[in-house]
């Protein structure tokens, strides 16, 4: 059975993502008398023994702290004993968050991003600020987190469909415009207003994040609520074929500008911005028209070899070298990870090397599963509560949840076709998720001037706006389409 992928799109693939959705899982499968107990017994016995577990691993993690620091100060080859003990730790821990989010019907990410949250608070007590810090800054751990999210990009690139952009509609069109640029706006004016000390950049930056949407975890809730060939469903998965790209490009833009600004540019600039979307349309634009050139002998070349991994490690092969080239261009390396998925399966028709093998998409599943929930722990980890303690942080993140909202629901001006369900349309895209949290990432790891662009305390408020809209959306989607249920549309 092929895998799930990260969308389910009438418009594409109809396949799902464990990132895109909550499910009921546990650790085993339930059998006799824990059958017979009631639905909610066993999702709160699951809970507490998931909970139980994170707790055991956090202890784990914090008895072995001491040597953790004094692994990240040494060069010998003994010191990866502790920094492989921790990434085992991480990579748990994440899990079991993922699980008991899964289990209170919530995305993993959120559960993944939660455990991250509360190892980053609860560690300093017991391995001090500094351990801590370690823990954070780890290059090891790090680069492995940006792996996890190359990985991510690439999946979202296989499963897009270039010819979608021909048939979305105009109500699609203008909802994905406007999805990007009134958040974006609002993003900048709040950042403007509330942080008025940080660089124009900074700014932008916050502004970009919440452009941000994950359309699949609206996309996971359109199938369980079997709205998917809706109309209004047809609108939502089609705007996300277009928000995909413009997100990253709006992202290499502003990456592009930190990069000129850091070695001396100006930084801001009409003609250096026109550079930077020019080279993200032709990096893109490239990829997806050379990939009914590329895909086809890179399959066969996979075929010959009766080897299944080997279309693996050619498609892995190509993210990492395309992301290497968007960084030589000036984009950010994701950008390069999405155009290598395009590349590979401009139809997101799910490649395989042969009949009977496994596609690409569930042969990256296992090494995904690995590192993306890495990437979604270490950015919890980076959220210090205790800067939210501060009033004006706490209400930067409180103007930025109301600015997200806002700036999504304001989609539902570009609904032109009668019959259509404008609310149900803009609450499909308001949730963040996994691309908000990648985005506020990179924010908080650009440097401009030996400082990152955002501070802790504004990554922590980006991160309150992304848990509090992954939330609000799967609830709110059911709200809206029983309501459209009801009325008749």
């Amino acid at each position: 059975m092929a895998r799930p992928g990260r969308y389910t799109r009438a418009i594409g693939l109809g396949r799902d993502s464990r990132y895109s959705a909550p499910r009921m899982s546990g650790w085993e499968p339930m059998r006799g008398r824990d059958l017979m107990a009631p639905s909610w017994q066993r999702t709160l016995q699951g809970a507490l023994a998931n909970g139980a577990l994170m707790i055991a691993l956090g202890l784990l993690l914090a008895v072995a702290a001491p040597e953790i620091a004094a692994a990240a100060d040494t060069g010998g080859h003994a010191a990866f004993g502790p920094i492989l003990f921790a990434l085992g730790v991480l990579v748990v821990a994440a899990k079991a968050g993922g699980l008991l989010a899964e289990r209170w019907h919530q995305p993993s990410v959120l559960g993944e991003l939660l455990v991250g949250i509360a190892l980053g608070n609860l560690l300093p007590l017991f391995m001090g600020a500094d351990g801590a810090g370690t823990l954070r800054g780890d290059p090891a751990l790090l680069f492995l987190a940006e792996v996890g999210v190359l990985l991510l990009l690439l999946e979202v690139g296989l499963e897009s469909d270039v010819r979608a952009l021909v048939r979305v509609g105009p109500s699609a069109l203008l909802v994905a415009l406007i999805g990007v640029a009134a958040p974006m706006g609002l993003g900048w004016a709040a950042a403007a207003w509330m942080i008025p000390e940080s660089p124009l950049l900074a700014h932008l930056f916050v502004g970009a994040t919440l452009a941000a949407t994950s359309v699949g975890i609206t996309a996971r809730v359109l199938k369980d609520l079997g709205a998917t060939q809706t109309r209004e469903g047809q609108v939502i998965l089609g705007a996300a074929v277009i928000d995909d790209v413009l997100g990253l490009i709006v992202l290499a833009v502003v990456v592009g500008m930190v990069a000129a600004a850091a070695t001396g540019g100006a930084g801001v600039s009409f003609v250096g911005v026109a550079g930077i979307v020019l080279r993200a349309v032709v990096f893109l634009g490239a990829a997806a028209g050379l990939g009914r050139f590329v895909s086809p002998p890179l399959i066969r070349l996979a075929a010959r070899s009766d080897h299944p991994e080997i279309m693996l490690v050619l498609g892995l092969g190509l993210c990492f070298t395309l992301a290497f080239a968007a960084e030589l261009v000036g984009l950010a390396d994701i950008v390069g990870a999405f155009a290598a998925g395009l590349m590979l399966d401009p139809y997101g028709v799910g490649i395989r090397a042969r009949a009977d093998h496994a596609p690409l998409a569930e042969l990256l599943h296992p090494i995904a599963s690995l590192f993306v929930p890495l990437f979604f722990v270490l950015m919890g980890i980076k959220v210090q509560l205790g800067s939210l303690g501060n009033p004006a942080a706490l209400g930067f993140g409180l103007v930025l949840i109301v600015c997200a909202l806002v700036g999504k629901m304001a989609c539902a001006l570009g609904v032109v076709g009668k019959g259509i369900d404008r609310l149900a349309v803009a609450i499909g895209m308001v949730p963040r998720g996994e691309v908000g949290l990648v985005f506020a990432g990179i924010g908080v790891r650009t440097m401009l001037g030996g400082e990152p662009v955002l501070s802790h305390a504004q990554f922590s408020a980006l991160v309150l706006m992304v848990l509090v809209s992954t939330l609000v959306a799967p609830p709110g989607l059911r709200w809206a389409f029983a309501r459209v249920k009801r009325e008749g549309r």
